[in-house]
């Protein structure tokens, strides 16, 4: 929260500067801004991000044979995540304050898919100055979305002063932050923990179950707040960023939920993992399984990440096997029963699935599990 208002605070200038300096001059400060703050914030995550992004483009600039330039590329940017999200930079006094530096999982993202996308020969033609301005852009830099190149660049020729663009922008930036602070912060974290500790000495199956409801609903504030602020300000600049949430808890079923839920990471793994899985297997629950564990362990190297991405995947390919089955046409007669009955299944298996994540390890997770099934 106090990163997110800082990115604001020196936005104030930038949005101003964007607007006023002569047009070849308008994003350079947004560049020079981001630079700044990741200097003064996070020097290590300045320093990976500047180096990958000088190494990968004139890699690719340089080495004839694209398929052998991207391979390196993504090594190199694999390795480097899972060198920070092993906790190895510890070893090296690389990261004392952070387990992560500052905005690694994003930017490593982008520039795979930068990579993949050269590989493809679907970039725009473009020079390392707008390369650099797609990878240092301020509003995105913190938690997301992770935008792609070629919308950014055609963003950044076609921009142009829009007062109904501004107001969106700013409408966004407030909404963005009446969830984090009003709902997220007051509502679930603060309102519902207290009503939980209240019940639990009354009913610990009900303080339990909204425990998991405060999680469940803070973090989807949390997380859907500090978007909409990036892309309020990224509409303030003129750029048009994609959406990261479409109302997930409105989803019928566990594959709408995904379409719904951190969009442009899904929509990154459906490209990058699961399409080139399925070309190589012919087989899409295999890609399925390996699209869902990228997407867990994106968040956190570990067996409970492992296995949340696992049930994940299960779900999902449960769902394609029961879609268009008879049992769904007979549900299915009763359109009104199978909506609400797909979003009630939907949400509570979210919320269950996200125990994993709410408890520090797997043997409390199941403590947690035994209450709510009525097994303690």
């Amino acid at each position: 929260m106090e990163l997110l208002t800082i990115i604001l605070l020196i936005c104030i200038p930038l949005i101003v500067a964007s607007w006023s300096l002569p047009e070849k001059w308008q994003l350079i400060p947004i560049g020079l801004a981001t630079v700044l703050f990741l200097i003064v914030v996070s020097p290590i995550s300045f320093l990976i991000l500047l180096g990958t992004m000088l190494f990968s483009y004139f890699l690719l600039q340089k080495l004839n044979n694209l398929t052998t330039a991207t391979i390196i590329i993504v090594i190199q940017l694999a390795a480097i995540f899972l060198f920070f999200k092993l906790e190895y930079a510890y070893y090296f006094n690389l990261s004392m304050k952070e387990i992560i530096p500052l905005g690694l999982s994003y930017y490593a993202f982008r520039q795979i898919h930068y990579a993949i996308e050269a590989y493809k020969k679907q970039l725009p033609k473009h020079n390392l100055l707008e390369y650099f301005q797609y990878l240092f852009f301020i509003p995105t830099i913190l938690v997301g979305p992770i935008n792609r190149f070629q919308p950014f660049i055609k963003d950044m020729y076609r921009r142009r002063w829009n007062s109904s663009l501004f107001s969106l922008g700013l409408e966004r930036i407030l909404y963005g932050y009446f969830k984090i602070i009003v709902l997220g912060n007051y509502l679930f974290s603060h309102k519902l923990e207290g009503i939980a500790n209240a019940l639990e000495s009354q009913s610990l199956w009900l303080a339990t179950y909204i425990r998991m409801l405060r999680f469940t609903g803070n973090a989807y504030m949390q997380f859907a707040g500090f978007s909409d602020v990036a892309i309020g300000l990224s509409l303030l600049l003129g750029f048009r960023i994609i959406e990261n949430f479409n109302y997930p808890f409105l989803a019928q079923n566990i594959v709408d939920f995904w379409r719904r839920w951190h969009i442009s990471l899904s929509e990154w793994c459906r490209d990058y993992v699961y399409y080139p899985f399925l070309g190589m297997t012919r087989n899409g629950h295999i890609s399925i399984i390996a699209s869902m564990l990228v997407l867990g362990l994106w968040h956190e190297i570990s067996f409970r990440y492992l296995i949340w991405g696992a049930i994940h995947a299960l779900a999902i390919n449960i769902w394609h096997r029961y879609n268009g089955s008879v049992l769904q046409k007979k549900i299915g007669a009763y359109s009104w029963f199978q909506k609400v009955l797909g979003i009630f299944i939907t949400i509570h298996f979210v919320m269950l699935s996200f125990v994993m994540i709410q408890e520090q390890d797997m043997t409390a997770s199941l403590e947690v599990y035994k209450i709510l099934f009525l097994l303690k």
